[in-house]
C-alpha cells in the first residue's frame, strides 16, 4: 500500500485548483507522489502534559482594598462607624469610594457631600 500512487493527485504531487491558474502541494501525499502511509489513521489530541492537569488558583484582586487618599480615608471611616446604614450598605459605599478614587485621583467635594449625605443620621 505504501508504493503505490496518490489518489487525490495521480502521483504528480501536485493538485490544481477549480480555475486551472495555481497549482500547489498535494494534501494527500505531500508531494511525494506515493501515497501516504494511513495504517495510524488514530491521531491522539488529547492534552497529556502535567502542566496541562494543575488545578488553576483563584487570584486575588488586583486592586486597592481600601481608600489611598486622606480625604477617602476619613470618609470611609465615617460610612464605617455610621449607625444609620445597613451593613451591606457600607460595603457597596467603601466600594464607590475606592471606585472613585481610581477613576478620579481623589475625592471631589461633590463625591464627599454625597455620601456624608447618605451616611448621616436623619434629623
Amino acid at each position: 500500500m505504501f508504493g503505490e500512487t496518490c489518489q487525490l493527485c495521480g502521483g504528480d504531487g501536485r493538485i490544481g485548483n477549480s480555475l486551472g491558474g495555481t497549482t500547489a502541494t498535494c494534501p494527500g501525499c505531500r508531494g511525494s507522489g506515493r501515497r501516504a502511509d494511513t495504517s495510524s489513521r488514530f491521531h491522539d489530541v488529547t492534552k497529556t502534559k502535567p502542566s496541562h492537569h494543575r488545578p488553576e488558583v483563584a487570584s486575588a484582586p488586583s486592586g486597592p482594598r481600601g481608600p489611598t487618599t486622606t480625604e477617602g480615608a476619613q470618609l470611609a471611616a465615617d460610612v464605617s462607624a455610621s449607625t444609620v446604614l445597613a451593613p451591606d450598605a457600607k460595603v457597596r459605599l467603601l466600594a464607590e469610594i475606592i471606585n472613585h478614587e481610581s477613576t478620579h485621583g481623589r475625592c471631589t467635594k461633590t463625591f464627599l457631600k454625597k455620601i456624608r449625605k447618605q451616611a448621616k443620621p436623619a434629623p
